[in-house]
């Protein structure tokens, strides 16, 4: 990942010779995107182990992204969904209009819900100034994450406990007018809970 990593950051240095800033009133009065995302996220092996997950998860996500004078701070929200080793099934009696009173097993499933914010500098080039690659520095933080019975407001659940924490992050991202798609990589800055991550952006801006 940290190779990854530095070939993003090589990628985006090597065009900084050649960037411009774009005079339009955009980078006076700044100018807001918003997108989904799609990544992979390693956590640490132990904290993998502990937690009774797989050292890799899956995350879908929306984020916003702000930029203004080649500024970029971005807030993000991601989905995690963990691939458990400690799945249980409860007997579930259901309750409502449609299933009063039924009877089922059901497995848990262990999903996790990650904010994220981070800010750092913008660089863009190319002859119509479509192609942008930022540094960035951020903080995430993990306040829900469990392994439960979807739907089930008393059955049995366990907390998962992985941290999220400060990381660096690296994104190149390519506007094509009508959206921008780009890659990006964030690398934590201590193994205790996640790692690192990799994962597409599809961007929109209104």
């Amino acid at each position: 990942m940290k190779k990854v990593l530095c070939a993003l950051a090589l990628a985006g240095i090597s065009q900084i010779s050649v960037a411009q800033e774009s005079p339009s009133t955009e980078n006076t009065i700044g100018k807001w995107d918003f997108g989904l995302r799609a990544a992979t996220i390693s956590f640490d092996k132990d904290t993998a182990l502990a937690q009774g997950i797989d050292e890799s998860a899956y995350a879908i996500g929306v984020n916003a992204d702000y930029s203004k004078s080649n500024w970029l701070t971005s807030v993000g929200l991601d989905i995690i969904v963990y691939d458990d080793n400690d799945e249980f099934r409860q007997v579930v009696v259901g309750e409502g209009i449609l299933n009063d009173g039924d009877v089922s097993s059901e497995s848990s499933s262990a999903n996790g819900m990650l904010v994220s914010v981070a800010t750092g500098y913008q660089w863009t080039f190319g002859q119509e100034q479509d192609v942008s690659f930022a540094l960035q520095g951020g903080f995430s933080h993990m306040f829900l994450s469990e392994r439960a019975i979807d739907l089930c407001s008393n059955c049995y659940s366990e907390d998962i406990d992985v941290d999220g924490g400060f990381y660096a992050q690296a994104t190149l991202m390519k506007d094509t007018g009508s959206f921008a798609i780009g890659l990006y990589v964030q690398q934590y800055l201590k193994g205790d809970g996640i790692n690192n991550s990799l994962g597409v952006k599809l961007g929109f801006s209104f």
